[in-house]
């Protein structure tokens, strides 16, 4: 079966990289993720998956202030996302740690976010989100000075 796999490999980044192409300039290049990301790096699944469990322990907290975090949330594209960091007594925010993470493959979309925002030690706010219709997970991580790293998950359906 390996070498199967290996034969469909070229096509199928052939088939990602046209599809990505097509967004950019279908959509323009603002997209956070475009609809040919959407199905590359598994959003419908990164947003089914149950949370991680994680021990409890003192970090950084991430606070989701727009779009409230709610169950089965939906919202319209573009949407704002607003997020609050809060450091423990003993240690800072540090803003360079911060990371946007998408879908059930954790593709790394933080510099989408960067060029439109700065990330500050209280947090950011970016006003118009551009995500694509569907089932979207995005999993927020920020670490203080003493490497403790918070990580929240943002999921969102997209009408």
């Amino acid at each position: 079966m390996k070498p199967m796999a290996l034969t469909l490999l070229p096509l199928l980044a052939g088939v990602a990289f046209a599809a990505s192409a097509q967004d950019k300039t279908a959509a323009g290049a603002n997209w956070l993720i475009s609809p040919s990301e959407a199905v590359q790096y598994q959003g419908l699944q990164g947003f089914e998956e149950p949370p991680v469990l994680r021990a409890r322990a003192v970090v950084p907290v991430i606070d989701i202030l727009k779009p409230e975090p709610v169950a089965d949330l939906k919202v319209k594209a573009p949407f704002p996302i607003v997020v609050q960091f809060k450091g423990q007594a003993d240690a800072s925010i540090v803003p360079g740690s911060f990371k946007v993470l998408y879908g059930g493959m954790k593709f790394d979309i933080t510099s989408r976010i960067t060029k439109f925002v700065k990330v500050t030690p209280e947090g950011f706010a970016l006003e118009n989100a551009q995500i694509p219709v569907g089932k979207h997970r995005l999993t927020l991580q920020v670490q203080d000075d003493k490497q403790r790293v918070a990580e929240r998950e943002l999921r969102v359906e997209v009408e």
